[in-house]
């Protein structure tokens, strides 16, 4: 488990970078250029972490159903082998 929220905040810091160099740098000032670029710079930020959000959650969804249609090959096999032999005892015949 540990393994898993290990790898997830991985690839959640390795995805914030793409974003960050599609997007253009931030402004350094208070004019109103400056702070107009730096609010269009956050909206772009927003924009591309709301894709990548989108893009992670249908992989997720591709990966659960890639594992349903494992298990479900897994017990397709599991149902194809051969059945073990039923043993009937019969009873003793009753005597008068």
């Amino acid at each position: 488990m540990k393994h898993i929220i290990i790898i997830c905040i991985m690839i959640a810091g390795l995805a914030t970078a793409p974003a960050q160099a599609a997007c253009p740098a931030p402004a350094a000032g208070d004019t109103a250029a400056e702070i107009k670029a730096n609010s269009d710079r956050l909206l772009c930020l927003q924009e591309k972490l709301a894709s990548d959000t989108k893009q992670r959650q249908l992989q997720l969804q591709l990966d659960a159903i890639n594992a349903r249609l494992r298990d479900l090959q897994l017990q397709q096999q599991f149902d194809k082998l051969p059945q073990p032999p039923v043993i009937v005892v019969q009873p003793p015949p009753a005597t008068p």
